[in-house]
């Protein structure tokens, strides 16, 4: 199924202005003719189907040099929205957003053993139309959908193939791009979650500006999304856990990839859990079932000396990951975000302290880390609403296929 979008039949210098105005902040004439290189005259022409499609507003004067006060444009934030969706193994989350990627409405909800794909895109579904119905009568439009979601994928036909670790059954082979065109009938773009996060931070938020960005998600697993010189760096069948699968220790504990000693057996949520209740049996003691991650983060703040254990393990081997990450790519920021990161300050600690400590005699260039990011646990969700526009435009870091 084919959805034309928005900005279809603009003309690529349209599209361009468009996304200067977007990623920068509100241009007058004579710096868009600088930045596009395009003259006045063509500047003019240009920019009349994004005035008359409502894109841009005049939104104020500014600062004269002299004579009669210019005109600044920006992207109008009043008419258009987009649909962003972040579906992880631990919650889901829904949220709208107008063009400059600013949230108007958000809805999360947790993942347990019942969110089946058919109850999950229920909920979704129910929310938006709720959503829709605010939107229209406000005159308003919501013209484009982005899923940022757990893989393998097949980005192509947009549908998630054979995920790990849902709680919930049947979580295979599901066409969810094809599921809400129908339903919608408004463009859909889906890529792995860590991609529409790295994207959302370099172009919208603390990453702009930065070449290379690293971007990883510590959770269940740990996911990882890459943009090095405003491109994507894409893993074997666009796999979001390349990094996960590192291996720090070949004679380390059994991965469930069939290799030994990767930095997911001990660094993610699953494996954190499983080393607790280990230590718990060995110690005589019977491990609670309902003990989540949460509580062994807390446990460790309070000096419990198996909850201590397991997360500086964890969080020492993934220091030894992002030294090897970072000694390879040379990232301007490191972002470190998720629930294992929201819930233990311990653990993004002790990681960037032994990633820093591995790095230091290699060139005088700081690395810098982030907690969270610009939009922290909103930033799969906002990053899927912007890789829907930024397709729009043609962006070659989307990839489009």
């Amino acid at each position: 199924m084919h959805i034309k979008n928005l900005l279809s039949d603009l003309p690529i210098e349209s599209k361009k202005i468009f996304s200067l105005i977007l990623h920068d902040q509100a241009l007058t004439k004579a710096a868009l003719s600088e930045l596009s290189g395009l003259k006045l005259t063509s500047l003019s022409r240009m920019m009349l189907p994004l005035e008359e499609l409502k894109l841009l507003v005049r939104s104020e004067i500014g600062e004269s040099t002299g004579g009669r006060k210019p005109v600044l444009f920006d992207v109008d934030t009043s008419r258009y929205y987009l649909l962003g969706i972040d579906i992880s193994r631990t919650y889901t989350q829904v949220i709208i957003t107008n063009l400059k990627m600013q949230p108007i409405k958000k809805y999360r909800f947790e993942m347990n053993s019942e969110s089946t794909p058919k109850l999950t895109l229920s909920i979704i579904l129910s929310w938006i139309k709720e959503v829709q119905e605010k939107v229209i009568k406000q005159n308003g439009k919501i013209i484009g959908m982005g899923i940022g979601t757990v893989g393998p994928l097949d980005r192509s036909s947009g549908v998630v193939l054979n995920p790990e670790n849902f709680e919930a059954p049947g979580w295979e082979n599901i066409p969810l791009k094809s599921i809400f065109e129908k339903r919608l009938e408004i463009p859909v773009v889906i890529d792995n979650g860590a991609n529409a996060a790295v994207l959302a931070e370099t172009y919208y938020g603390i990453g702009k500006g930065i070449r290379n960005v690293i971007y990883i998600n510590c959770g269940v697993g740990i996911r990882t999304g890459l943009i090095s010189s405003g491109v994507f760096v894409r893993n074997i069948n666009d796999s979001d856990d390349a990094f996960a699968h590192m291996m720090i220790n070949v004679n380390g504990d059994r991965c469930s990839c069939g290799n030994r000693g990767c930095i997911e057996t001990y660094s993610s949520i699953f494996s954190i859990v499983e080393k607790f209740k280990e230590l718990k049996i060995e110690a005589g003691e019977r491990p609670d079932d309902k003990f989540s991650y949460v509580d062994i983060c807390r446990a460790a703040e309070l000096n419990d000396p198996h909850a201590l254990k397991v997360i500086q393990e964890g969080a020492e081997i993934m220091g030894d990951g992002l030294a090897n990450l970072t000694k390879l790519l040379n990232p301007g920021i490191v972002i470190l975000s998720g629930p294992l990161i929201k819930h233990s300050r311990l653990f993004y600690d002790k990681c960037t302290e032994t990633a820093l400590e591995k790095c230091r005699t290699h060139g005088k260039e700081k690395i810098f880390f982030s907690n969270g990011g610009f939009f922290n646990d909103s930033a799969i969700s906002i990053g899927a609403a912007a890789m829907v526009l930024e397709s729009f435009l043609d962006n070659g870091a989307i990839d489009p296929v």
